[in-house]
């Protein structure tokens, strides 16, 4: 599986804002003048370390690429956009976990005394900001959320999408709205689409996907989550 690191070390003025309920998840947002890389989960944001954001993607309506600038520090990252951004996409490698009698470890399994299992997880985001054909094309992330319509969703009205792993459809996924209303869940069919009801507001679509590591000395399962943020009107 690949990932691309494109990124020289990023960061973040930590602020109040809503947060996926179900675990911890991380996107980018609007804040100021410029744009934040934001991590968290049950109502409360977490200070991260900067070198976990692996890469930062942003485009225009056209799905040009644009120049980003960013700045790290303890805590976080923050950057800014030369022009105006229609869609945003982050990968965060949130590291290996390991569990042992004595709790989770943030570290590989290899590398822990008494392992009894060890995920790495990595997490994408995706938050649209201007709606139109740019929103509807995969980015090539390996998990992603594709909205299915080029047009900004509108509350009562449900939000098509497509959940692609690796670009290709993903059947079965549980894809939950976890920002923007009482959590509501549809399961992606045969070719990945579903559909959830929109509301207005900020609304935050989620999805998670396992799999199996095989001889793999820092991990036992590659846990992906990913993310769609946007604004239904």
């Amino acid at each position: 599986m690949k990932h691309r690191i494109a990124l020289t070390p990023l960061v973040l003025a930590l602020g109040i804002a809503a947060t996926p309920a179900q675990a911890h998840d991380a996107w980018n947002e609007a804040r100021g003048a410029g744009y934040a890389v934001v991590f968290g989960h049950d109502g409360k944001l977490e200070e991260y370390a900067p070198a976990k954001v692996k890469e930062l993607v942003a485009v225009d309506a056209a799905g040009a690429p644009l120049k980003l600038a960013q700045t790290a520090a303890p805590g976080g990252v923050t950057f800014t956009v030369a022009g105006k951004p229609a869609l945003v996409t982050l990968t965060y490698d949130n590291g290996f976990w390991t569990k042992t009698t004595e709790g989770q470890k943030n570290q590989p399994k290899n590398e822990v005394a008494g392992a009894l299992s060890a995920s790495h997880a990595i997490k994408f985001g995706k938050t649209v900001y201007a709606w139109g054909p740019a929103a509807t094309r995969p980015r090539g992330q390996d998990l992603e959320i594709v909205p299915l319509g080029a047009s900004a969703p509108v509350a009562g009205k449900p939000v098509e999408v497509q959940v692609l792993w690796q670009g290709k459809p993903l059947a079965g996924a549980t894809v939950t709205r976890v920002v923007g209303g009482p959590e509501v869940s549809a399961q992606s069919d045969a070719a990945g689409k579903a559909a959830l009801p929109a509301l207005a507001g900020k609304q935050v679509i989620s999805v998670s996907h396992k799999q199996d590591l095989k001889n793999d000395l820092q991990a036992d399962v590659l846990s992906t989550s990913a993310n769609l943020v946007f604004v239904a009107q």
